[in-house]
Order: C-alpha cells, then sequence, then structure tokens
C-alpha cells in the first residue's frame, strides 16, 4: 500500500517561509555585529600595527571598519 501525499496547508506553508526568512536575516545581523565588535578592538591588540590592519581589512573588507 502506497503512501499518500498529504496537501499541505498554503496558510502554514506562508507562514513557517517568513519564519524562516527572519531567522535567517536575525541570524546574520547577529554574526555581523559579532565580529564588528571583535574588529573594533583588532587595532589594540599588540603586535598587529598599520600593515598588519590594512592586510585585515582588504581581505575582510572594509566596510567592517570604522575608518
Amino acid at each position: 500500500m502506497a503512501k499518500r501525499k498529504r496537501n499541505r496547508n498554503p496558510l502554514l506553508m506562508q507562514k513557517w517561509n517568513e519564519g524562516y526568512k527572519q531567522g535567517k536575516e536575525d541570524g546574520v545581523k547577529q554574526a555581523l555585529d559579532f565580529f564588528i565588535d571583535k574588529f573594533e578592538g583588532l587595532e589594540d591588540v599588540p603586535g598587529i600595527g598599520d600593515k598588519t590592519m590594512e592586510k585585515i581589512k582588504n581581505q575582510l573588507g572594509h566596510k567592517y571598519f570604522n575608518e
């Protein structure tokens, strides 16, 4: 006896998709905020000078650093 495919409730699917999208956006924002906080104190670490800082900025992107 084959299993019958269930009809999905379109409202539930819509709400699930909206929640998934919102969760993804929130997760990205949390990750960016975390890394921005970590990068702000990077200039004060002993051994990281102007040249090293410039290499880090070029690799990761200047948008994470306050110029």
